[in-house]
């Protein structure tokens, strides 16, 4: 149990170390190469999860993936016309087309697979995805260097203070079925903690960086927001995890087991964070 714990806190070091220059380098190909190996490896596990992780599946899975991502990198520094309404078109086309492709296999190879899982993990697939290009495409946005921070401020401050205040003072089971060790107490304490770390983030763009941020009430709503979006992603692929008999999506992360163990809740505020700020933008620019 000690050298699990252990095991947990060196990895998790390891990955700040690894993830903080990213902060400084959003327009660099360093964070798509970055966005695009959480993606693929996901995407993997995800499908070996299922059961679909057939050769004939996880190529053209992968495939999408890696197409998605070059489009992306394209888009923001290849000095290509891709508009975001084209690029949303690509994108959902591709899907529709693996989904097809899924249903095909259903269809002609029944007792390997069935329109249910298939289904689901055609939509999987997408959500995995969805959210690393998120992250990405949201450093094209105004002042996006500031807000891709916010994605790992807020689903690693959630998880951490989660954690902490869980161990020691969680009593009543959140979601017993789904994820028996989460507590309320540990979800309150992720609120807070996030809480914590949005206001620190806002000092230092405050008097670091001289910008303004938000009003605090407005950051405090957000960070409550954002860390229960960062819960349920935990608890949605916890879910998929218990359904499909599994403790952990892989083992490439050493105390915390794959990458979709330690990024679930990453993916669900990446895509929460743009479309809010997406959406933001679209109302400003109504007026």
């Amino acid at each position: 149990m000690k050298n699990e714990k252990t095991k947990r806190i060196i990895s998790g070091i390891i990955i700040v170390v690894i993830t903080f220059p990213l902060l400084f380098f959003t327009h660099t190909l360093a964070l798509t190469v970055y966005m695009l190996f959480v993606a693929t490896v996901g995407v993997f596990e995800l499908l070996r999860c299922l059961k679909l992780d057939k050769w004939y599946v996880i190529v053209p899975a992968e495939c999408l993936t890696v197409a998605s991502h070059v489009l992306v990198r394209l888009r923001l520094f290849g000095g290509t016309d891709i508009g975001m309404k084209k690029f949303a078109f690509i994108f959902i086309c591709m899907i529709v087309c693996f989904t097809f492709y899924l249903f095909g296999l259903c269809v002609f190879i029944p007792d390997k697979f069935n329109i249910e899982t298939s289904g689901f993990g055609s939509l999987m697939c997408a959500y995995i995805v969805s959210g690393t290009l998120a992250a990405t495409l949201l450093t094209e946005k105004t002042n996006g260097e500031f807000l891709f921070p916010l994605i790992f401020i807020s689903a690693w401050m959630t998880d951490l203070f989660a954690y902490i205040i869980g161990m020691k003072f969680g009593k009543h089971k959140i979601c017993p079925t789904v994820s028996p060790k989460k507590s309320v107490e540990g979800a309150i304490g992720g609120i807070f903690g996030n809480i914590i770390g949005f206001i620190i983030y806002a000092l230092v763009i405050t008097f670091a960086f001289h910008r303004s941020v938000a009003s605090y009430p407005v950051l405090i709503v957000t960070a409550v927001i954002l860390s229960v979006i960062s819960q349920l992603g935990d608890l949605i692929l916890s879910l998929v995890k218990r359904r499909f008999g599994i403790k952990d999506f892989g083992k490439i992360i050493p105390g915390h087991g794959g990458v979709l163990d330690r990024f679930d809740s990453i993916t669900a505020v990446s895509v929460a964070i743009y479309i809010t700020y997406t959406v933001i933008e679209a109302v400003k620019g109504t007026k």
